[in-house]
């Protein structure tokens, strides 16, 4: 059996297969982000997980992080992961590298994820050929869930919304100061951060709310995207549940940049079992 995961900070995806490659189970856990999970919390998770029913039969984990962008980060995952699958080959790659394989339509391209987090990539096909830095949610993560949720926060707090925009976040969302910050330091921040999203993605209609989307778009097109231009990318293609959201406001940040649009896919899992379960893996 082959197990693919792919885990942004929030959520982690999981696909199993069978010896004849048919799709056998799907399940999500929290996200396994080795910033900010530990090695007792993976293996908790797992275990209640449906993954247990059938961790001994095993044989292959490719695991596709958030975080997981050199050896000591990506050990932090492996150990719990070959601990409790302990009849497999445990592989761990970054979150990035799924989205190029997932994404990849045989044309050279600018790979981009908006979910939680942040990142951006030239995949020319057979590699990443140059990737932007990935500063982490207090220094980067332009255009991500946290940062929109970073935003609204500040707007609110400073008085930039109107009455009607007032409203609707105290009657949907936590707005006691003291608390926020209560939760922003004592959990996963980035993660928290994120479930303010829904307010740019619910409001997008409003000017407010359209400008901060658009300049932030801008934004991170000018930091993450136009460096990629001297590679001639064909098309510039977007994962996470962010740009899913976004994705006509994301089509006006091409134009306008004189780059092509390609696909726009939420989650990764399907397009990499496809990947995984053909001769390549």
């Amino acid at each position: 059996m082959i197990l693919i995961a792919d885990s942004g900070s929030t959520k982690c995806s999981w696909v199993l297969t069978d010896e004849e490659n048919q799709k056998v189970l799907e399940c999500n856990t929290i996200g396994f982000n080795p910033y900010f999970i530990t090695h007792k919390n993976i293996l908790n998770h797992l275990k209640s997980s449906e993954l247990d029913d059938f961790k001994k039969n095993i044989k292959k984990v490719f695991f596709y992080g958030a975080g997981c962008s050199n050896l000591e980060m990506n050990n932090l995952i492996k150990k719990p992961l070959s601990q409790f699958f302990s009849n497999a080959n445990v592989q761990i790659m970054h979150d990035l590298e799924a989205a190029c394989l997932a994404m990849y339509n045989y044309k050279p391209n600018v790979t981009c994820i908006l979910g939680t987090g942040s990142n951006s990539c030239f995949f020319d096909g057979d590699k990443i050929i140059e990737n932007a830095p990935s500063l982490g949610f207090m220094l980067g993560d332009e255009a991500s869930g946290n940062y929109f949720g970073k935003k609204i926060i500040n707007y609110y707090f400073n008085g930039l919304f109107d009455e009607g925009l007032k409203l609707k976040f105290k009657k949907n969302y936590e707005n006691d100061l003291m608390e926020i910050k209560k939760n922003i330091y004592d959990h996963r921040a980035n993660v928290y951060l994120s479930k303010f999203f829904p307010f740019v993605s619910n409001n997008k209609s409003h000017q407010i709310i359209k400008n901060l989307i658009l300049d932030t778009l801008d934004d991170f097109f000018e930091l993450h995207v136009n460096c990629f231009k001297k590679y001639n990318p064909e098309e510039i293609n977007f994962i996470g549940s962010v740009s899913f959201f976004l994705k006509e406001e994301i089509e006006l940040i091409c134009k306008k940049h004189e780059l092509k649009l390609g696909n726009v896919v939420k989650n990764p899992i399907e397009r990499l079992l496809k990947y995984h379960i053909s001769d390549k893996s």
